[in-house]
């Protein structure tokens, strides 16, 4: 599931791609009345809270999309043409790149006024669509925990303590805090030795605080290396993010461990897999 570096990542893009376009009609695989609510609406901004995306249009209206398991929005042109296997229409992409197997499960096209079309790719169709009033927006994000990238230290270790809850749970847990997922969860607590079944209640100050400084120096550096496309996360432009080849522990089952030279193990916590050097996270 695409985390807070890959939203972020696509909210930057966006913002540089297509702020002040306006859209002219929209393509759904599965007809949506609200979604003519956009036609003729211009876009004004792009932000992110967690792991959603709020497009802000010139009517006070949001288009809001979270990418879910395995959503992802391009930027590009498309045409329809019959499959030469059925006959359906299906969309092509003119630029190969898009042309990638996860690229062509297209489950929106949005038509924008200066030729583009801006496309939800999703093959698991999972990922959320809708427009949302002012109100709306608000009401959502007020059901979410903080940002981990905008809360303070302070907040943060307040945060966590005394929560009975186990830690690596707790850090996915998007109504307790905000844009954590497994890959960066996994990877934060191997990189604080912290043991992913241990209660956020018997976690010291000392380590709470690791795990503030360590949640931000990593999420900073999904960004800077345009997410993880370990899965069907991909840029704007269709290509893959970076982070995948950097990972301390996440999909690294088997491997050695970088510090102790132990075997990483993947185990269940919360009910999801979670990799972790048993030597290095006591």
């Amino acid at each position: 599931m695409p985390e807070l570096p890959e939203v972020e990542t696509t909210v930057s893009s966006l913002k540089n791609k297509v702020l002040n376009r306006t859209f002219v009609c929209v393509w759904a695989e599965e007809k949506s009345t609200e979604l003519e609510k956009i036609k003729g609406k211009k876009i004004r901004d792009v932000k992110r809270f967690g792991k959603g995306i709020f497009i802000s249009l010139s009517s006070g209206d949001t288009l809001f999309v979270h990418l879910k398991m395995t959503g992802h929005l391009l930027l590009g042109n498309w045409k329809l043409v019959k499959d030469p296997l059925d006959g359906k229409k299906i969309w092509k992409a003119e630029n190969k790149t898009m042309r990638e197997k996860v690229n062509g499960f297209l489950r929106y096209v949005f038509f924008l006024d200066n030729g583009e079309k801006l496309a939800l790719s999703d093959l698991r169709k999972f990922a959320r669509v809708s427009v949302f009033s002012k109100k709306e927006a608000e009401n959502y994000i007020k059901k979410l925990g903080p940002d981990p990238l905008l809360i303070g230290k302070k907040e943060f270790k307040k945060l966590f303590a005394k929560k009975k809850k186990e830690i690596k749970p707790l850090l996915m847990d998007q109504n307790f805090i905000a844009g954590i997922g497994n890959i960066y969860a996994s990877e934060i607590l191997f990189k604080t030795g912290t043991d992913p079944r241990k209660k956020a209640s018997n976690l010291t100050d000392k380590e709470l605080e690791k795990i503030y400084h360590a949640t931000k120096i990593l999420l900073k550096k999904g960004i800077r290396l345009k997410g993880d496309s370990t899965s069907d996360y991909r840029l704007l432009d269709g290509k893959k993010g970076g982070y995948q080849n950097h990972h301390l522990v996440y999909k690294r089952q088997g491997l050695s461990c970088f510090n102790c030279k132990k075997k990483i193990e993947r185990i269940k916590v919360g009910g999801r897999g979670t990799y972790f050097c048993p030597q290095c996270q006591r």
